[in-house]
């Protein structure tokens, strides 16, 4: 389950008392909305039926299924380990083992350990067996993972927290083994056995390949997939000391962003954008999702806050690192704030708002050579449709859901040559209180573009003029913004706290004609 939002003193008691109930009812932050087919077994608690799907989740994801996030399957599994009894309990307990465990499903068995430490981390692994690597590439990891960590730290970012005397003392523990046969890059998990409530601080350990030598790794050099793998899974590790418990798009996401912070040069996650709000802007760009990996690609908004906010610590930009500060779920209830919070939280704090940022990150996703210090790499965000426009009016509607947009192109007919000829886009939309916004981006045929953002009046209204001459002018693009971010808490959805947005399906409208 993802933490718990801020509350006024007031209801803060009552919250949380909800909260704590929901955890009886609801699954992790990270579980798809999808029905279980389990559910009409009367005899079964909801509780036993959704412990029971994060187990089998997480066993899917252990065995290299590509449709499961091993490391937030294991996250959800360990939320729900108190509620399975016997046989899954136990299983449970060997998937959340470590390596050097005689039941884990990467055992190093009967093999001798070696284990090598620097001052902050320790590596685990064994020259010999199925799961064997060698010396020189446990002393890269080694130095790797102490390399990232120390460089997290150095941005203001909470270490891992100790885990005592598990693995030896109380050093983050990193295990090599032969995961990569089963497509797996690496996961960070908990062994900690703590109730399902706050604080939602966990310890974490971490295991990565032995070799990254399979044909699935071949797009970068082994020593560059331990890298970003190690940024990565690393950085969970990290975000477990805040909020282990948080929002699952809101861990992959920033998770995958800070890749390509740490090793510029990899650019590992731009495999992630062909699934991402760039390139299916009309889906709800908080969203888990497995199956598609979506989730991953939420990176890309978090690209476009450090680079449009670029203040930075050891050389990374603190704007995420804020974020994460909002959403600790390690101190008192009432500052931790889930995902969405803590987004719009901290960017109000730059005199800004969440619903403004997310709609010129839509506009901005139509022309990411522009927008984007690598977005000549980047493929832009699809048209939701095309008219040409002359003095007869031009008519469009689309529904959106939360957090999602729609772009449409408008061009100038052949006979609007004059400079006098402009067009007058009305707009539509749902009252601006349930997130309607929009952004008029005007091409100029000599390759400048101007935008300019519209917050409609409060019932969602609004008209702009812009220049429209096809002497000047090649095109005008309207990109319709659902930017809402309010929502019903806890109903067992993939989205920000498991909620129900409070705005979805709306139908949003514009008129443009040519005027002069």
């Amino acid at each position: 389950m993802p933490s718990l939002s801020a509350r006024r003193a007031a209801v803060l008691v009552l919250s949380l008392l909800a909260v704590l109930a929901s955890l009886l009812s609801a699954p992790s932050a990270g579980a798809a909305e999808e029905s279980d087919p389990a559910a009409a077994d009367k005899s079964v608690s909801p509780v036993s039926r959704t412990a029971e799907k994060a187990l089998d989740t997480a066993e899917a994801a252990l065995d290299g299924d590509q449709d499961t996030d091993a490391t937030l399957a294991l996250r959800d599994l360990a939320l729900r380990l108190d509620d399975l009894e016997g046989a899954d309990q136990a299983a449970a307990e060997r998937m959340l083992a470590r390596p050097t465990s005689p039941s884990d499903q990467d055992s190093y068995g009967t093999f001798p350990v070696s284990r090598s430490c620097s001052a902050v981390v320790c590596v685990h692994y064994v020259t010999s067996g199925p799961e064997a690597t060698t010396d020189a590439w446990a002393a890269k990891t080694l130095a790797t993972t102490t390399s990232v960590h120390n460089r997290y730290v150095a941005a203001g970012y909470k270490a891992p927290e100790p885990d005592g005397t598990r693995g030896g003392d109380a050093r983050t523990d990193i295990y090599i083994a032969n995961i990569g046969d089963r497509g797996l890059y690496g996961y960070c998990t908990t062994d900690e056995r703590k109730p399902a409530r706050p604080p939602f601080d966990r310890y974490a350990y971490c295991v990565v390949d032995n070799n990254y030598a399979e044909a699935g790794f071949g797009a970068h050099t082994p020593e560059e997939n331990l890298q970003v793998t190690v940024a990565h899974e690393y950085f969970h590790a990290v975000q477990y000391a805040y909020d282990f418990a948080e929002d699952a798009w809101f861990l992959e996401a920033t998770a995958a962003w800070v890749e390509d912070e740490m090793y510029d040069d990899v650019n590992d996650n731009r495999q992630y954008l062909a699934a991402s709000p760039l390139r299916q802007p009309r889906r709800s760009m908080d969203r888990f999702d497995p199956r598609t990996g979506y989730h991953y690609g939420i990176w890309i908004f978090f690209r476009r806050l450090s680079e449009r906010f670029p203040g930075a610590q050891a050389g990374l930009p603190t704007i995420v690192r804020d974020m994460w500060r909002r959403a600790d779920g390690s101190g008192p209830v009432a500052r931790d704030q889930y995902s969405w919070q803590a987004v719009s939280s901290v960017l109000k704090a730059r005199r800004t708002s969440a619903q403004r940022e997310f709609t010129t990150f839509s506009a901005a996703n139509r022309r990411p050579r522009k927008t984007y210090s690598e977005g000549a790499a980047y493929r832009a965000a699809p048209l939701a449709g095309r008219a040409t426009v002359s003095r007869s009016v031009v008519r469009r509607a689309v529904e959106l859901n939360h957090l999602s947009s729609a772009t449409y192109r408008l061009t100038p007919a052949s006979g609007l040559r004059s400079r006098r000829w402009k067009v007058r886009i009305s707009l539509d939309m749902q009252p601006t209180a349930r997130g309607s916004r929009a952004a008029i981006t005007t091409y100029f045929k000599d390759g400048t573009q101007k935008v300019q953002v519209v917050r409609p009046g409060r019932r969602g209204n609004a008209q702009r003029v812009v220049p429209f001459s096809r002497s000047t002018v090649a095109f005008v693009e309207v990109t319709l913004v659902n930017a809402s971010g309010r929502f019903k808490c806890w109903q067992r959805t993939a989205f920000s706290c498991q909620g129900k947005s409070r705005d979805d399906k709306q139908l949003e409208r514009l008129a443009a004609r040519a005027v002069r």
